[in-house]
């Protein structure tokens, strides 16, 4: 990941559009990266890559095998009687209804509106079992293991 430093300015101005739990880089992701304009404005010769070329956090599960592109993920709110569903791309990235996102967490924090671990609660449809624990079962440490 790489990091950048913005003035006080342009923070506030990040701040200012926050939509329910996002963080600056969401913002940033929302305004700079709406469908189409990254290929369009940003080619691979400028030294920088197109967002499809950006594994998401899931492409090691594919690679290993216990996912596939296409499988459902879903997680379930009993108590409040919602439910939300997402798929699993070819890259690693998880298409909601919302976005497509690299990682589970914010996928599932977007749907639900507050932070939540997505390793520990998105369920994987095929397996039955959550994205941590196929993770474990692979042999894949990474990032939110606990």
């Amino acid at each position: 990941m790489r990091r950048i430093e913005i003035d006080d300015e342009v923070y506030s101005h990040l701040e200012a559009r926050v939509q329910g739990f996002e963080q600056p880089n969401d913002v940033l992701r929302r305004l700079l990266l709406t469908p189409g304009t990254v290929t369009k404005s940003v080619s691979p010769s400028a030294g920088r890559q197109p967002m499809s070329s950006i594994p998401g956090a899931l492409a090691e599960l594919i690679a290993k095998g216990p996912v596939k592109p296409g499988d459902a993920l879903a997680h379930v709110q009993a108590r409040k009687g919602r439910s939300f569903t997402a798929v699993v791309e070819a890259d690693g990235w998880i298409k909601t209804d919302l976005d497509r996102y690299k990682d589970p967490s914010p996928a599932l924090g977007k749907l639900v509106g507050t932070a939540i671990d997505g390793w520990a609660n998105w369920t994987h449809q095929p397996s039955g079992k959550t994205l941590r624990q196929l993770r474990a079962e692979s042999g894949g440490a990474g990032r939110g293991g606990r």
